[in-house]
This record gives C-alpha cells, structure tokens and sequence, in this order.
C-alpha cells in the first residue's frame, strides 16, 4: 500500500479504460475499505479469487501493477519503420520521374540493406505499410505474342466451322 486513497481516487477519474476502472475499485473496497472479498467480487462482478489476485498484485507492484500492458503492434521487423521510410524515399525519385516502383524493386533494395533475402510478401507488405497504391498485375503476359494470337484464332474459327458442317450434315442424315 504505497500509494494514497487520494491517488487511488483520482486514477479511478481519470482513467478511460473499463477493466483498469474495476480494478482500481476493487483496491478502494478491498484494501482500503476493507470489505470481505466475496462482497467486493458481487460488487465488481468478478469472482473472488480474481480478487485476491487484484489485491496481491497491487500488494506486490503498486498502482503501476493493475494497469493493462497493450496487446498486439508490431511483434518483430527487418528494419524499423523510420528505416523502411529512408528505403522508400529513395525510391520516390524514380516514382516521381514516372517510372513504375514495383515490389520486386523493393524487395531488391531490401535485399542489399539487409543483406540477406527477404520473401516477396515482405516487399508488399512494406509498400502497404506506408500507404504505397497496390501492386497490380500486367494486363498481358510478358512472352505472348499477338501474331501467334492471331494464327490460333485462325485456327479456331476453322475448325469450329467444320465441326458445325459436321454436326448439320448428322442431324440431315437422321
């Protein structure tokens, strides 16, 4: 108990967060106006042995010791997000000249800072981290050719005529 009621009551007005609030509640009844735990847990709808927990806790760490950590963020990264920020910077001179900044690009300059390599999706998920547009695909393959296009349609449209000659040439025999 190193801490003040003052104190206490005050955390209690100021904080936004609902399970911090209860917590720091069940220290005021628990502690401070000493009421039986099974009373406070009826109170604060929780179950008494939450209670001795809430009491222990603010027992063995204070009032810093109830407060929730955050969850979730950004668990591990190659480079921090300033880093990524120079990475892209140096890229943004290329974009602004017009030329197409695509994740393989990316992923090469990535590649050589880090000097390991790095997966594709790495690459993609960085743009989109720092709100680069989405990497759309080509609109035709890079080997097609439209004169061996053309010959296949060629070829198509013949051979569906003399399918259908065929088939009309059954169906007048029947």
């Amino acid at each position: 108990m190193n801490t003040s009621i003052q104190e206490l009551l005050d955390r209690m007005n100021s904080t936004q967060d609902k399970n911090e609030f209860v917590k720091l509640q069940t220290i005021h009844l628990y502690v401070i106006e000493k009421k039986p735990a099974s009373e406070v847990a009826k109170i604060v709808n929780k179950k008494v042995g939450m209670i001795y927990q809430i009491a222990h806790r603010y027992k063995k760490l204070g009032l810093d010791g109830l407060i929730n950590k955050p969850r979730g963020g950004r668990k591990w990264s190659f480079m921090s997000l300033a880093e990524e920020k120079k990475l892209l910077e140096s890229l943004t001179s290329e974009a602004k000249k017009g030329l197409v900044v695509i994740s393989k690009i990316v992923r090469n300059h990535a590649e050589e800072k880090l000097g390991h390599p790095v997966s594709a999706d790495y690459a993609e998920d960085l743009l989109n981290r720092h709100g680069w547009r989405k990497i759309m695909p080509k609109t035709k393959h890079p080997k097609s050719s439209s004169d061996e296009q053309e010959e296949f349609k060629k070829k198509c449209q013949r051979s569906s005529k003399k399918q259908r000659m065929r088939l009309t040439r059954k169906i007048i025999d029947l």
